[in-house]
C-alpha cells in the first residue's frame, strides 16, 4: 500500500504536520511499533533522490525554526552574519602579511601576487576562514528565506556569485594548487558533518 501510494503524484512524502515533521520522522520516533518495512520503503524511494530529500527536509525544518524566532532576533542574526561574511570575503581579498612583490630578484613571475604565507600557515588561516564562510553563508540564506522569501530569486544568484568570487581570489592568492583545494574542500566536508549532527538533532526533537 506503501509502495502505490508513493507512486502517486498527488502524494507529497516531503509534506510537514503542525509539529514540523514528516511521515518519516513520525514513523522513526514510534518505538513501540515496528515499522521497520515502510522506513525502509520511504528511505528507499528514489522518486525525488534520497540525498536531495534529505537536504530538503533539513532545509525545511531549518526554516520551519527560523519561523518560530521573533523578527527582532532574526535581524540582529543577520546583521551578525552579514558582519562575518564581510570579514570573511576581506581576508581572500587583504591576506595576513600581504602579497609577494615583483620587485624581488628571487620572486618569479609566478608567485608575484601570491599570499607571503607558507602553505601551513595559509591553511592554518584559511581552512577556518573557509568554514566561517561557508556556515555564515547557509545560515543567511536559511534567515533570508524567511524574512524575504518574496525576492530570495534574486538575491540568491548574487550570494551564488559571492562565492564565485570568494574562491577565485583563494585561487589567485594561493602559495600552491595543493593548498587551493584544501582551503576549498575542507570547509565543504567540515559543513557537511556539520549538517548531519544537525539533521540527527532535530530528528530527536
Amino acid at each position: 500500500m506503501i509502495k502505490l501510494l508513493l507512486q502517486l503524484e498527488e502524494v507529497d512524502r516531503k509534506m510537514l504536520n503542525w509539529r514540523g515533521l514528516t511521515a518519516l520522522d513520525v514513523l522513526e520516533q514510534q518505538s513501540q511499533v515496528d515499522n521497520r518495512e515502510i522506513v525502509t520503503i520511504l528511505c528507499n524511494d528514489k522518486s525525488s533522490g534520497w540525498f536531495i530529500f534529505k537536504v530538503s527536509r533539513f532545509h525545511t525544518k531549518l526554516t520551519t525554526y527560523f519561523k518560530e524566532m521573533k523578527l527582532e532576533t532574526i535581524n540582529a542574526l543577520l546583521v551578525v552574519f552579514a558582519l562575518v561574511l564581510a570579514m570573511t570575503y576581506q581576508a581572500v581579498l587583504s591576506p595576513p602579511g600581504g602579497f609577494l612583490q615583483g620587485d624581488s630578484g628571487s620572486i618569479t613571475n609566478d608567485h608575484v601576487g601570491k599570499s607571503v604565507m607558507n602553505s601551513v600557515r595559509f591553511l592554518l588561516f584559511y581552512v577556518p576562514n573557509g568554514i566561517a564562510v561557508l556556515m555564515a553563508w547557509i545560515t543567511t540564506i536559511s534567515l533570508l528565506n524567511v524574512v524575504a522569501k518574496s525576492i530570495m530569486p534574486f538575491l540568491f544568484p548574487l550570494y551564488l556569485l559571492m562565492c564565485f568570487c570568494y574562491v577565485a581570489a583563494l585561487n589567485t592568492i594561493a602559495p600552491t594548487r595543493y593548498t587551493v583545494w584544501v582551503a576549498g574542500f575542507v570547509p565543504c566536508i567540515f559543513v557537511f558533518v556539520i549538517y548531519y549532527v544537525a539533521l540527527y538533532r532535530f530528528k530527536k526533537q
